[in-house]
């Protein structure tokens, strides 16, 4: 995540901390009533790598440190701070190993603690959305432990579905952009195959939205970027949470 993304002057990391820090924030003004209170329409975690070795840590910071499931009004009453006179959350880190399998097996224990908590079966199922440009540094021979927990996770869900998994890669190989696909055989890339095994189909809601922002959607198409741009990052952030 350190390289530079693209043709920006800023590295992955920053691309990828500005993106998320906008996306809270629409999200937050999704949640803003005719009378300008702020609802509690949702309930966010970032998890996080790269800042410790070998470990995966909440990324809220400041106010909100050790948290990790935060309703929208506590995110917005704590930010990290003001970028362009917009709150901030998130920080951008690019040290350290991937142990991405370790990030799945924390979203699955959130999501199962989220939907058991209250009456949450009766909500839109989670969204899981990794953003990596790194392959996993604990996924076993063949990715076994990757996938076994990814499978664990799409059993789980709500009375409204099963929680989606989406994934962007954000690959440093040169090759034109491959965006919500309903098959990569063309990518010689086994990361990229395993990420696309991953991810879950797109549902009625992300693809109208994907189609609204242009993108050319086929049946069966998967909650997948490969090689995306900055565009698509912002894009695919908003595609992924529920409006």
């Amino acid at each position: 995540m350190a390289d530079k993304f693209g043709n920006a002057s800023h590295s992955k990391s920053v691309e990828l901390a500005n993106a998320i820090n906008d996306v809270i924030y629409e999200v937050g003004l999704r949640c803003i009533g005719n009378g300008g209170e702020l609802k509690n329409r949702f309930e966010l975690a970032i998890i996080g790598y790269g800042k410790n070795d070998d470990k995966v840590q909440s990324g809220w910071e400041g106010q909100l440190t050790n948290k990790w499931v935060v309703s929208i009004k506590n995110i917005f009453d704590y930010p990290l701070g003001q970028d362009n006179d917009k709150p901030i959350w998130i920080q951008p880190y690019a040290t350290g190993s991937t142990p991405m399998t370790k990030a799945f097996e924390n979203a699955k224990r959130l999501c199962n603690d989220w939907i058991n908590w209250g009456n949450h079966k009766e909500c839109h199922p989670p969204i899981i959305i990794n953003i990596t440009d790194g392959e996993a540094t604990d996924s076993g021979s063949n990715f076994h432990y990757l996938k076994n927990e990814a499978e664990q996770i799409k059993r789980i869900g709500t009375n409204y579905g099963a929680v989606n998994i989406l994934n962007i890669h954000i690959s440093s190989r040169s090759g034109d952009r491959v965006l919500f696909p309903n098959d990569i055989s063309n990518i010689n890339d086994k990361f990229a195959k395993l990420l696309f095994d991953i991810s879950t189909p797109l549902n009625e809601n992300m693809i109208r939205l994907a189609q609204q922002k242009g993108y050319n959607i086929q049946n069966n198409a998967k909650g997948y970027v490969f090689n995306g741009n900055a565009t698509d990052l912002i894009n695919f952030l908003n595609i992924g949470t529920p409006q």
